[in-house]
């Protein structure tokens, strides 16, 4: 584990949220989740911490797509962003962490299946660890989902996109691989997760087309498991209902 890495989690350690770090659930490009031994405190066995890669050193996606009608702090930011100096790149890459931070607060709130929030602190986001002390859930993509849960999941995965709509949000990125399904928990069997790039509907014209994706990709999971439903009408209606704010 490298030093800054090191230095994130041990700020949960010493705000006295987690005791250990147990293992390392996922590594991407972008973050490393952790699995940690919560504080008995937190009235919690496990917490999962994200930490991000500084921006310098991993492949970093193209966002623009994701960031127009986002606010910056001040125009020195936004010119620093726009241009790319060092210090821009900072501004952006705190940006993407405290966008997540954000996402899933309000979210959460909204009474999305997201992981509950826990801290932010720096490059690092301690949230609920959606798992047992057998390991983390699988993500969906991996899950051996029977086709008589098939359509149970997709009801409850529309009904998610709805109220992340009903908040303003569309996630942007959404599939099989960015949800956790808990097939033994019949009443909280799933988690959306990966949240940074998540879009403000109002402000970013990209949201219509982004919520079509989202729906078109994880359909098709359901698709390959007997489930028949309309994407398109789907998101037809439900984009109508919310632009009437009818939702």
């Amino acid at each position: 584990m490298e030093p800054e890495t090191k230095e994130a989690l041990d700020n949960f350690v010493d705000m006295s949220l987690i005791t250990e770090v147990l293992y390392p659930v996922k590594s991407g490009k972008e973050a490393t989740v952790y699995a940690c031994r919560a504080h008995p405190d937190t009235g919690a066995e496990f917490l999962a911490a994200k930490v991000y890669k500084h921006i310098r050193d991993r492949n970093f996606k193209n966002d623009a797509v994701y960031q127009e009608g986002r606010l910056y702090g001040n125009s020195r930011e936004r010119r620093a962003y726009e241009t790319g100096t060092e210090f821009g790149l900072d501004v952006h890459f705190m940006l993407w962490v405290g966008q997540e931070w954000e996402h899933l607060k309000k979210l959460y709130k909204a009474g999305v299946y997201v992981p509950v929030p826990i801290k932010n602190v720096g490059r690092a986001i301690l949230m609920e660890f959606y798992g047992t002390e057998d390991g983390p859930c699988p993500i969906l993509q991996q899950a051996k989902v029977p086709p008589d849960r098939a359509p149970e999941l997709w009801k409850l995965l529309k009904a998610n996109i709805e109220m992340m709509l009903q908040a303003d949000f569309v996630h942007g990125d959404l599939s099989p691989y960015n949800i956790l399904v808990d097939l033994e928990d019949t009443s909280d069997p799933l988690r959306i997760i990966d949240l940074p790039q998540a879009v403000d509907a109002r402000f970013n014209p990209n949201a219509r087309d982004m919520l079509e994706r989202d729906v078109a990709i994880t359909y098709r999971y359901f698709e390959k498991r007997g489930v028949q439903d309309n994407p398109k009408a789907f998101v037809a209606d439900l984009w109508r209902k919310w632009k009437r704010a009818e939702l």
